[in-house]
């Protein structure tokens, strides 16, 4: 009898690593696009398969809509394929998340990472399926792709997997996938039971596990540094204990400033530090740290 797994993680390889890119600032604290441009070309080379703006990483809850498109313009026409771009949507406001995605949609832009609407905490299962169906109801003329995004650590709103299925049972091929950054290996394992998702790892220390189970790749904050070797884990299914560690020691600093520190390092680009408030760069001795770790990699422009 054929394993299903390997069926599954055959079918859907052509997701593999999309990075949840950093957004970069000017002194004045505007996006430096210039320097958002030469990176996201500098991943992309690296062997990420597309890239993901706005996110967690990409501190997409302080960029307003004017400063979102200007830097999605960008990219596009940098010559990146709107297909190999992800946009995170991230509003608790139906209005406002639809008006966000309007945008990406009619740049050609169909996929997006949909956070919950993170403001009001302890609502239902239910409650939360009818912002999702608004959202999705709203813009299904477009033919969207949406990634449900599981952040509990960050918004305070838990997406069950009865929730998933009931999202998925409802909207079907518009619901791509969900990407799982609760580090809860639990619940990951649980997702990939769900045969029509593309299951996507935020945690880079489950990624191997999860991929030899069926999981389709990941949205990855470390795939800023290092995409080609997260890329392999996909293919292989097994673990890099250098990204382990290095996960490991990154997670005990707030890990969107931490990532920055170490971009910073790689473009020896000490710009790169720099974070929008309310978020504050890394001190020192942790950027100190992470920074004689990362110099263990074989990453070109160390």
């Amino acid at each position: 009898m054929p394993d299903r797994n390997l069926e599954r993680a055959s079918s859907w390889a052509s997701f593999g690593i999309s990075a949840a890119l950093a957004t970069p600032f000017r002194d004045d604290g505007s996006v430096d696009t210039e320097a958002a441009l030469a990176h996201a070309s500098w991943v992309l080379t690296q062997g990420a398969n597309g890239i993901t703006l706005f996110g967690t990483t990409g501190e997409g809850a302080s960029l307003g809509m004017q400063e979102r498109s200007a830097l999605l313009d960008a990219m596009l026409n940098s010559g990146i394929a709107a297909d190999q771009i992800i946009v995170t949507l991230c509003s608790p406001s139906i209005a406002e998340a639809v008006c966000q995605a309007r945008s990406c949609l009619e740049k050609g832009v169909r996929r997006m990472l949909a956070t919950p609407p993170f403001y009001f905490k302890s609502v239902s299962d239910d409650a939360l399926f009818s912002w999702y169906s608004q959202l999705i109801s709203e813009t299904r003329d477009a033919d969207p792709r949406y990634i449900l995004y599981h952040i509990p650590q960050m918004t305070g709103i838990p997406l069950t997997v009865q929730l998933i299925e009931k999202l998925k049972a409802t909207f079907g091929d518009m619901i791509f996938g969900v990407k799982d950054s609760s580090g809860n290996w639990e619940n990951t394992a649980a997702l990939l039971k769900q045969d029509d998702l593309s299951i996507l790892v935020g945690d880079e220390r489950h990624l191997a596990r999860a991929a030899a189970l069926g999981a389709a790749g990941a949205i990855s904050g470390m795939a800023n540094l290092f995409p080609g070797r997260l890329l392999h884990l996909v293919e292989t299914g097994r673990d890099d204990p250098q990204i382990i560690e290095l996960v490991d020691e990154l997670v005990q600093s707030p890990v969107t400033a931490a990532v920055k520190s170490l971009i910073a390092e790689v473009h020896n680009a000490p710009g790169w530090r720099r974070t929008r408030a309310p978020l504050e760069p890394t001190p020192e001795p942790a950027r100190s740290s992470l920074a004689r770790m990362l110099r263990r990699f074989e990453i070109d422009g160390l």
